[in-house]
């Protein structure tokens, strides 16, 4: 068998691909042979006819992968051995006589090789090439050995070649007349057993194996145990069809294996198996018993063993499938268990976090990853919960987590180094427990943000009344209290009689409770825009919008479109539109550069929707961390049950969509 380990990679490539070509060829030849002479159905009753095309397209697919070079070598073997049996056997039956007796002569061994290659030694090399251990290698010399005394015999055994007129082996020994049968007899007991090996070394494989190495493995698996039986109970156009299995199964596991689910398969399988062997049997016995009854002739029986296979299939499916599965994925997570699990974890949990928490811990050991990981940004900050250790574990495995179509986080898997990736199956389980675990995680960033919107108010609201008191205590009782010690002063003079002091306390008096009354405007200015009370909502972010602009030395231009009525419209909605759409102009002038801001206000089912937007410079919201304005915007938004949408994109402008619920129509 030659080693392609030498060649480049480029080289290894071409040449396999041009040998599979040439015994593609060469069993094309055969067949238009065979076919001229019209003994092709004679050809096609032994499978190599199409095990030296098949296998040399198995070899040319896999040749650039460079982990498959053995099982590319041995393939690529097999096809040169299978197209030389395949023309040397098309000649030989069509009787050409200056080639007949060298034909036949191929014809006597040249099946040989191809079946120790795929029956023994090919199950040695799934799917990289590497012996289970070094223990293994004895076997695999063994079967060289009786590999090549098999050939040797069979080429130069004194016996006449089959498919031929009397024609007997141009190299026969006659010394090998006495000992040829017990010699065939002992090597074909050493072969099987050999080749009997190599399979059981393909099962001990299988359970050292894990993850991807393991799929890989069944997948061989499966189509050997799909020939064994063809070949053992198929007629012979079926056993050359069912060779094609292997070569397949082969390239499925090496390339696209991850496309596929084995385990899958076999569950099917097996079922499907079970079910016909016991329609077989039932269909048997009712017929027996009804025939037995009525007579053989009667079509009775066959009608009866219908309709009891028709009542008794799907019942017996039910059976067979719950069976199939406790035997075949008693190690496999099922989805529906899994997100049964979570949402038990999640309902049962003190609070969100915990909630989060729990759901992890759950698919961590469902799946028997090592750790379970989940990183999100909110707008308290970044969040990183997880459950178990990295220590044992392998390459992780990112999944975005999404809820409501935004990314909110990504969940970090990472496998058990001793059990392998994650299984189809394994991915399965992820994406069916990824949408429930996105929605606690959502949960709990909703419930963090408004835990730190009501110490953000709670703190607003003391520092408010701080505010009112300084203003209150040192600013307007002060002017209170001179404007009645002025009084009083007043009053004595005119018990003087002295007027002319009167007058000049009158208006002393006078100045001091205007200037009063402008404090309390002061005051009243900082609980409440004064705008909104003398204009309405849309006139007073007309005029913030030139305020704004001549504060940040800009030449914006804003434009109040109010697409509705904004009557009845509450304190608190009001002012929170009025705060959102003043900080969304400000933000459009100092950080986007805008140069113009169209303000739509419309007022729908109780729900007043404020649109600010501005063809400034954008940016990308889902990699911009929210700054103290988005923030704030967010929170009143969120203190009255409504939301705040940022659409935006480099060089596009941004536009923020608020949206408020009026629950207390004009409380």
């Amino acid at each position: 068998m030659p080693d392609l380990a030498p060649l480049a990679p480029r080289t290894t490539v071409l040449a396999v691909r041009g040998a599979a070509v040439l015994a593609a060829l060469l069993a094309v030849g055969a067949v238009a042979v065979a076919w001229s002479q019209g003994v092709l159905g004679e050809l096609v009753r032994t499978p190599e006819v199409v095990v030296a095309p098949s296998y040399g397209l198995a070899a040319a697919g896999l040749a650039a992968t460079p982990s498959a070079r053995r099982m590319v070598a041995i393939l690529l073997s097999t096809s040169v051995f299978a197209s030389t049996y395949t023309l040397a056997r098309a000649v030989a039956l069509a009787g050409v006589e200056s080639g007949e007796a060298f034909a036949g002569w191929l014809t006597l061994w040249s099946w040989i090789p191809p079946l120790a290659l795929v029956v023994g030694l090919l199950p040695y090399a799934v799917p990289e090439g590497r012996l289970p251990s070094p223990r293994w290698r004895p076997a695999v010399l063994a079967l060289g050995a009786v590999t090549a005394a098999g050939v040797l015999l069979a080429a130069f055994a004194p016996v006449a070649i089959p498919d031929t007129a009397d024609v007997r082996n141009p190299l026969g020994v006659a010394a090998l007349d006495g000992v040829l049968e017990p010699a065939a007899a002992a090597l074909a007991i050493a072969g099987g057993a050999l080749c009997l090996l190599g399979l059981v070394s393909l099962g001990v494989r299988y359970r050292r194996a894990s993850g991807v190495e393991r799929h890989q493995v069944l997948w061989f698996g499966y189509a050997v145990l799909l020939t064994v039986v063809a070949t053992a109970l198929a007629p012979p156009w079926v056993r050359a069809v069912a060779v094609l299995l292997i070569p397949l199964a082969l390239v499925v596991a090496v390339l696209r294996y991850r496309l596929f689910d084995i385990d899958l398969l076999l569950n099917r399988t097996v079922v499907a198996v079970v079910l016909l062997a016991g329609a077989a049997l039932l269909h048997a016995a009712v017929a027996g018993w009804v025939g037995v009854l009525v007579g053989d002739e009667s079509r009775a029986a066959s009608f009866a063993a219908a309709v009891a296979i028709a009542l008794a299939f799907n019942p017996a499916r039910l059976r067979v499938q719950r069976y199939a599965d406790r035997l075949l994925q008693r190690d496999r997570p099922v989805p529906e268990v899994v997100v049964y699990r979570l949402d038990e974890a999640v309902r049962s949990a003190p609070s969100p976090r915990q909630a989060v928490q729990d759901g992890l811990d759950v698919l961590r050991e469902s799946l028997g990853l090592a750790r379970v990981r989940l990183e999100m940004d909110t707008a308290t900050g970044a969040v990183d919960l997880s459950s178990g250790d990295d220590a044992a574990g392998g390459p992780s495995h990112t999944v975005a987590m999404r809820h409501h179509g935004e990314d909110i986080g990504s969940l970090h898997l990472t496998p058990d180094a001793r059990r392998g990736g994650l299984s189809l199956q394994d991915q399965r389980v992820v994406e069916a427990v990824t949408g429930p675990l996105a929605a606690a995680a959502a949960a709990m960033a909703l419930t963090a943000g408004l835990e730190h919107s009501r110490g953000r108010l709670v703190s607003a609201q003391e520092e408010e009344r701080r505010r009112l008191r300084h203003d209150l205590h040192d600013g307007l009782g002060p002017q209170l209290a001179a404007v009645t010690m002025t009084v009083d002063a007043a009053r004595a003079a005119l018990m003087r009689g002295d007027t002319t002091r009167v007058g000049e306390l009158l208006v002393s008096t006078s100045e001091q409770a205007a200037m009063a009354v402008e404090d309390v405007r002061a005051v009243a200015r900082g609980l409440r825009p004064a705008a909104l009370d003398e204009l309405g909502l849309a006139a007073a972010l007309q005029t913030a919008g030139p305020a704004v602009a001549a504060a940040q030395g800009s030449t914006l231009r804003t434009e109040v479109v109010a697409e509705s009525e904004l009557t009845g419209l509450s304190a608190a909605g009001e002012a929170a539109a009025y705060r959102i759409a003043q900080e969304a102009i400000t933000n459009a002038v100092r950080h986007g550069r805008a140069t113009q801001v169209r303000v739509r206000l419309a007022l729908d089912d109780s729900v007043l929707r404020v649109s600010v937007q501005d063809n400034g410079v954008g940016f990308h919201p889902s990699t911009t961390m929210p700054g103290v304005g988005l923030t704030s915007m967010k929170e009143r938004a969120a203190a009255l049950g409504g939301s705040v949408e940022v659409r935006s994109a480099p060089g596009k402008g941004t536009t923020i969509v608020a949206t408020l619920p009026e629950r207390n129509g004009a409380a």
